[in-house]
């Protein structure tokens, strides 16, 4: 599909400056457009790039202009190109209807507009809502509910009495409501407690490739609207993740945890179960959260402590070998002077 610049501004709130009428019909970075691309460009040297690329627009902040390309200027760059992106790479579109590979038990109730694909599984009393998608070899349990304009990407289990919400969309290999951590030592072994909740995941989320989030022991695990779940994250039982919050990849949260909305939680930080996160946190990569953390500051580390505590300490062990050396010289100046050293040394 081909907009002209002139559409494309309207729908990124952008002013043309250059040749409105110029339809554009595809978007790539400079190294690879090709005539009829819109490129893209937020600061001095990738502009430049653009201009001399064989694109036919760029969008671009408000400060910039070019004598020989057509430019869409809006204020923030980063979030027109989300924004255009989806207008001329729209997503795959899905026929509805049930591939005739598919095993949908008789009480489930599948919208007539929604697309099931080849050997999916739709468990008793399932509820499949309009226009949502199950690519192959998706696996809906019992009782589970998927609202409006969900989709799963191929091989997605939803294990039973899980509710998605409006237009969540969960990538290839990722696990709903599978058994909670839980055991007992009972004299001789570990006894299982059996996870009898559910799994409540709100409107507008999106969960990466090959995602776990366990079902609850005896209420739910929730996540919160508009939460974005990067790949291979581990969500245990009955953890609550309120809104907006973004989990990034390789990151574990323990059992019961409580996450306050527009947290953070960067690349493979750990963190045990049973505390509070307060919201809009930030945790920095490889931390580990080990106690209940308050909202609106940044923490890393090992143990996870305020950030300005812990990047002081880290300059102070830095110093450490030069002080190590310095109290060695210390102490052969000392022994010349047949001063005995401090005990211990």
């Amino acid at each position: 599909m081909k907009f002209t610049a002139n559409e494309i501004a309207q729908q990124v709130e952008g002013e043309v400056i250059g040749d409105g009428d110029i339809e554009l019909a595809g978007f790539a970075q400079a190294d690879t457009a090709k005539p009829g691309d819109l490129t893209f460009a937020e600061n001095e040297k990738y502009f430049r790039l653009a201009e001399e690329s064989p694109a036919s627009a760029i969008l671009a902040p408000e400060e910039f202009a070019s004598e020989t390309k057509t430019v869409i200027r809006v204020k923030n760059a980063r979030i027109a190109f989300a924004r255009v992106l989806p207008l001329l790479l729209p997503d795959k579109e899905f026929t509805p209807g049930i591939h005739p590979s598919a095993v949908i038990a008789d009480s489930a109730q599948v919208a007539d507009t929604a697309h099931i694909g080849p050997n999916c599984v739709i468990g008793e009393s399932a509820a499949i809502g309009e226009q949502t998608v199950l690519e192959a070899n998706c696996t809906v349990g019992d009782h589970s509910v998927l609202a409006q304009a969900v989709r799963l990407f191929a091989n997605v289990t939803i294990y039973s009495q899980c509710r998605i919400g409006d237009r969540v969309r969960i990538h290839a290999g990722t696990v709903i409501g599978s058994d909670g951590y839980g055991y007992v030592f009972d004299q001789d072994h570990h006894r299982k407690i059996p996870q009898v909740g559910g799994v409540v995941i709100d409107q507008d989320v999106e969960i990466g490739a090959n995602v776990t989030i366990d079902r609850g022991s005896l209420g739910d695990t929730e996540i919160g609207e508009g939460t974005k779940i990067d790949n291979l994250v581990q969500i245990a039982h009955n953890v609550v993740i309120g809104k907006h919050c973004l989990i990034i990849a390789q990151t574990g949260i323990g059992g019961s945890t409580q996450m306050g909305e527009f947290s953070i939680l960067a690349g493979q930080v750990g963190v045990v179960g049973h505390i509070k996160i307060g919201p809009k946190a930030i945790i920095a990569s490889k931390s580990a959260v080990m106690s209940s953390l308050d909202g609106g500051r940044q923490y890393m580390g090992i143990p996870a402590i305020p950030d300005i505590q812990a990047k002081r300490q880290i300059v102070a062990a830095r110093q450490l070998p030069e002080l190590l050396k310095r109290v060695r010289e210390l102490e052969k100046q000392l022994a010349k002077k047949d001063i005995p050293p401090a005990p211990g040394n």
